[in-house]
């Protein structure tokens, strides 16, 4: 580890530090210049080909007399590049001397990563934001923060020059690859079957469901008493008449009626009551029901009295 831990920061401190806004320390710092800390912003390929992943690393040099690394906040913007995954955090302390890496894995299918024609645009360059590190106060708030600037990353398409030119003189795409046809799919009920049991089944719950909805109907429609009609006197049929035409509210067939009454009690002599259905027959009102009722009980009192 401690090995490993000299060999990175030999590297790290040939590399160009980041423009610090740190406080100065008289006393001295193990990283030197009596900053507190420094870090170093790197990505691995700078050139790669559209789809590929790339690394980017964010490394901390920090002196533990002045810094505690478990305070370090780092805040990336990688777009359009997206992470494929959570970073990974590597600690390293020799001494007085700390290192705090953090490691990305980046990938960018979008897009605005897509190399396009004409050839001079056919690779993009793109340039992150830079990393800004902040050392955290014990109450949460940054006492004091850093910039690292990432290199630019060049991506290019991975399509040749060569079959960029045979597709354009051919227009037509050469497959290098044969794909291997997939296999019939087995199955251990024929879907044929399963189809045609699902509509018999869909069929007789339809048939169930008709017959009970008209066993249904049955049950709550209103039944309707069959009408007799008796025969009697000719006075009594016209009764019948005016009192199935005041139920059934047709005025047309019930002055009629009354006009039939009339005729009928004019035969047998009530001539009081032959002028009173004469005058429902042809008032303008339509009687009421009292009166419908009582005019019928007198003129069928009218019939049974002896002449």
């Amino acid at each position: 580890m401690r090995r490993a831990a000299l060999v990175a920061a030999t590297a790290l401190v040939l590399a160009a530090p980041a423009a610090a806004r740190l406080p100065i320390f008289q006393q001295g710092s193990s990283v030197g210049e009596g900053v507190p800390f420094k870090a170093y912003a790197s990505v691995d390929p700078a050139v790669h080909l559209f789809g590929d992943e790339i690394t980017a690393k964010i490394a901390i040099v920090a002196d533990t007399k002045w810094v505690d690394p478990r305070r370090l906040h780092v805040r990336t913007n990688f777009a359009p590049y997206e992470a494929t995954k959570e970073p990974s955090v590597l600690r390293l302390q020799v001494g007085r001397f700390a290192q705090v890496t953090w490691t990305w894995t980046l990938r960018c299918i979008a897009s605005p990563c897509v190399p396009r024609l004409p050839p001079s645009d056919k690779f993009h360059v793109f340039k992150f934001q830079p990393a800004h590190v902040e050392y955290m106060q014990l109450d949460g708030k940054p006492a004091y923060g850093i910039n690292a600037s990432f290199p630019p990353v060049e991506v290019l398409s991975q399509v040749s020059p060569g079959v960029v030119n045979y597709l354009r003189k051919t227009n037509r795409l050469n497959w290098r690859i044969n794909f291997t046809p997939v296999a019939s799919p087995d199955y251990r009920t024929s879907p044929n079957l399963i189809f045609w049991v699902a509509i018999a089944l869909a069929g007789a719950l339809g048939i169930a469901a008709a017959f009970f909805a008209y066993r249904w109907f049955l049950v709550i429609r209103p039944r309707r008493e069959p009408t007799v009609y008796e025969s009697g006197t000719p006075l009594e049929r016209a009764l019948a008449v005016l009192r199935f035409a005041h139920e059934t509210g047709d005025e047309t067939l019930q002055r009629k009626a009354f006009e039939r009454v009339a005729g009928e009690l004019g035969v047998e002599r009530a001539d009081e009551l032959t002028l009173i259905a004469r005058e429902l027959a042809w008032s303008q009102r339509t009687p009421d029901d009292e009166e419908v009722e009582e005019f019928a009980d007198q003129a069928a009192s009218a019939q049974e009295k002896p002449e």
